[in-house]
């Protein structure tokens, strides 16, 4: 038999070429190593099936336990879905039950809306008071920036608290009328002076990092850096939250528009 048709991969046929001249340099090792060599590749091929048997036996398991896996999933997804059908109706039964379910609703509503206009009035009214604490602790770590003696996390707490009040009134009043307006830009018009300032106050101590060090004023340098990280990172949560909001709006307007998904454009004759 031929060598082409016992091995008939070329690429395979050359290995084995090159096998054979490695191990049968002479033309007596045909005759005394002929036998050692058929023992020796005996024995490789032996091992080469073993290292094969196993490894599709590992893969076949991995199959079959994804398999079972996926089996269990399936089950558990159909079981949840019952169980949430089953909930859904225990609610509109319970509805039913009660003959004033949508008063009751709505005095809850109501009750909750009051509960945060109450909320909304304390801090409204203690505005005033903690803008001055803090246009005080601002002024007082201006007067004394030589001695280091300041906090800039709590100025930055305090001053973040203050903002972030003012943006939610703002958006919870949801007023229109102008009275109402100049009212609330007078109210809240010293603020962002008052955060210039402080971000003034932080490009000085940024400013005077190397002097703090030799000073070994070690920890207002890692309060300036704190803050600069939660600023950083206050500024991409709301650039992600107006993309979201771009997103949205644009999702809006293509199902609003006369071509968008799910109609039809006639073609005029």
């Amino acid at each position: 038999m031929q060598l082409n048709e016992l091995v008939p991969d070329s690429s395979a046929r050359q290995y084995a070429i090159q096998r054979l001249a490695k191990l049968l340099r002479h033309p007596d090792d045909l005759a005394y190593k002929a036998e050692e060599v058929r023992r020796k590749l005996a024995q490789e091929k032996l091992l080469i099936d073993a290292q094969l048997n196993t490894d599709v036996r590992r893969q076949f398991d991995d199959v079959q336990e994804g398999l079972e896996l996926l089996y269990s999933t399936s089950g558990q997804i159909g079981r949840v879905k019952t169980d949430m059908q089953k909930v859904d109706e225990l609610c509109h039964h319970a509805q039913s039950y009660l003959p004033n379910f949508d008063r009751i609703q709505q005095i809850s509503t109501a009750n909750r809306n009051f509960v945060r206009a109450e909320e909304f009035y304390l801090q409204f009214s203690e505005f005033h008071q903690q803008y001055t604490q803090v246009r005080e602790m601002l002024t007082d770590a201006q007067e004394n920036f030589d001695q280091g003696n300041f906090n800039l996390l709590r100025l930055h707490y305090f001053l973040y608290k203050l903002e972030d009040f003012r943006n939610r009134a703002l958006g919870f009043t949801g007023v229109t009328d102008i009275d109402s307006k100049q009212t609330l830009a007078q109210m809240f018009g010293g603020l962002d002076g008052l955060i210039r300032e402080f971000e003034n106050f932080l490009w000085m101590v940024a400013g005077s990092m190397y002097d703090l060090a030799l000073r070994n004023r070690s920890n207002v340098i890692v309060q300036l850096l704190k803050v600069v990280e939660f600023e950083e990172a206050a500024d991409r949560a709301q650039e992600r939250e107006r993309e979201g909001a771009a997103a949205a709006s644009a999702a809006a307007s293509a199902s609003l528009s006369p071509t968008g998904a799910g109609q039809k454009v006639e073609r005029v004759p």
